[in-house]
């Protein structure tokens, strides 16, 4: 051992399958560590140890720990010992990354039964032995992907149930599918009101939200797992795994017919009488005005009198909600402009309102620089990162295979910071110019939208309102409004001066 090492780190691991398996002991291997410190007069700073954790990846505390106080105490360390390669990593790419950090730190790695040194032989030994632990890995790994894939083929399905199942175990203790009896009416329920096509997915989730639906870790039904849920053949009898399908020996939720119709749903965006009311352009309010009384969305149709005419009405198509059935597309319309005219801000406010904007544009203007300068300080440690990997080539500390793998990796982070670097690029352009434009739009909002052809006027609808507005037969209202509709309302309604809000978000591309 070479007289000049004095202090040095320990790290040893044990994972769960070694412990059950091998009885791979943490004591043992801690005991030998120090033991082989001892004997080679090396003084132990600190020990580090991961218990009952793979070393499939580098994402482990220990590890992680050991790491981060290398980067801080480099200039007190001399070596870190490991029983063994395979307790560091089992990866070749995450042992040759380990070794280049310890490396340019200035510290040895030893491990107490293999030889390892700085010598080209040294490293030779040392990328085989990562080699055969990845090897014995990726073994493991197939060995578990045939495994998984016969029982698929068998209509088992071997991961997590999705929501709505559970994972259980039959009488002969074999791991089955069933049904949660709790949830799984309610995803059914999910799919039954989006096959109508009277309801948004939108609708949809805030409903079984109320229903107390929830994921696994008992987190509230997003708008992501909504589209992937009404998208999930699972819940027909349909497993898909590794682009192929199999047939599932568990019960199924929904029928096909179900599930197709609402994939149809899903290509067309809306019913195909709500794509023939958008293309005539009739009833810009149908399924965005909710009934007041039983909460449902109102639909719109044409009504034939005595003489032949037709006449527009907006209705209620709940047969059994209290309110009037129908009114009159004028007259709902008219209430939507007045609503329209109450809401929109007045000079006074957005006068109160424009420096408060600016001054979120030029913060958040300032956080984006802060992140270019971060990426422009990345590319420059990558550049070095390179330069270095090209000095260990020449030095021999390398073979051609790892220094092609790491240059190829420091290349690819390159670019991924130069991306960075371009995506938060913004164009100078006068924000006070801008904010005047769109005031100007705002206080015309109502005019626009009475003169709007039916797309504009859905476009408009959507920018006021993030939730759709519920009309009460006496005139409209709404629980909530886009940022400056309802901040507007917190200005009028206050008898003290309002504290500026400052979290008004603005959107930048990228």
């Amino acid at each position: 051992m070479n007289s000049e090492i004095r202090k040095g780190l320990i790290y040893f691991r044990v994972s769960t399958e070694e412990q059950a398996q091998f009885g791979v002991s943490l004591d043992q291997q801690e005991k030998s560590c120090f033991d082989h410190a001892k004997r080679n007069n090396i003084e132990i700073i600190k020990a580090f140890h991961d218990d009952g954790v793979s070393a499939k990846t580098t994402k482990r505390d220990g590890l992680q720990d050991m790491m981060s106080y290398c980067k801080k105490n480099h200039k007190y360390l001399d070596c870190v010992i490991v029983y063994k390669i395979d307790r560091l990593t089992r990866n070749l790419n995450d042992y040759t990354n380990i070794l280049i950090m310890l490396n340019k730190l200035g510290i040895r790695l030893i491990s107490i039964t293999e030889p390892l040194d700085n010598t080209a032989m040294g490293n030779c030994i040392g990328n085989i032995m990562a080699s055969f632990a990845q090897f014995d890995n990726e073994v493991k790994g197939e060995r578990v992907t045939s495994c998984m894939k016969e029982k698929i083929l068998q209509g088992y399905w071997c991961g997590i149930a999705p929501i709505g199942y559970l994972n259980s175990r039959d009488g002969f203790n074999k791991k089955v599918i069933i049904l949660d009896p709790e949830k799984a009416p309610l995803v059914k329920f999910i799919f039954e009101k989006f096959s109508t096509g009277l309801f948004t997915l939108e609708e949809i989730k805030q409903m079984v939200n109320k229903k107390n639906l929830r994921t696994k870790k008992g987190k509230v039904i997003s708008n992501q797992i909504m589209s992937k849920l009404i998208r999930n053949k699972f819940y027909y009898g349909m497993m898909e795994w590794k682009g192929e399908e199999q047939k599932g020996n568990y019960e199924p939720l929904i029928t096909e017919e179900l599930f197709d119709k609402c994939q149809r749903l899903l290509k067309t965006g809306k019913t195909e009488e709500h794509s023939k009311d958008k293309k005539n352009g009739d009833f810009p309010l149908k399924h965005f005005a909710i009934c007041g009384f039983c909460g449902r969305p109102l639909t719109a149709s044409f009504s034939t009198g005595k003489s032949g005419k037709k006449f527009p009405y907006y209705r209620c198509y709940n047969a059994k909600c209290p309110s009037k059935k129908s009114i009159a597309k004028k007259k709902l319309e008219k209430e939507f402009i007045k609503y329209l005219k109450k809401i929109t801000p007045n000079e006074d406010y957005l006068k109160y309102i424009k420096p408060i904007i600016i001054d979120v544009w030029d913060t958040k203007y300032k956080e984006i620089n802060q992140e270019r300068e971060k990426a422009e300080i990345r590319i420059e440690e990558l550049k070095k990162e390179k330069a270095e990997l090209m000095a260990m080539k020449k030095r021999g500390l390398l073979s051609d295979a790892d220094f092609m793998e790491e240059l190829h990796n420091t290349k690819e982070q390159i670019l991924e910071e130069q991306i960075k670097l371009e995506e938060t690029k913004l164009e100078n352009f006068d924000i006070r110019e801008a904010v005047d434009y769109v005031f100007d739009f705002i206080q015309k909002m109502s005019r626009l939208w009475e003169k709007a052809d039916f797309e504009s006027k859905v476009k408009i609808q959507s920018l006021i309102f993030p939730e759709k507005v519920i009309y009460q037969y006496n005139g409209f209202e709404t629980p909530h409004l886009s940022v400056l509709f309802a901040q507007k309302k917190e200005f009028c309604n206050s008898l003290s001066p309002m504290v500026p809000p400052r979290r008004i978000e603005l959107l930048f591309s990228g």
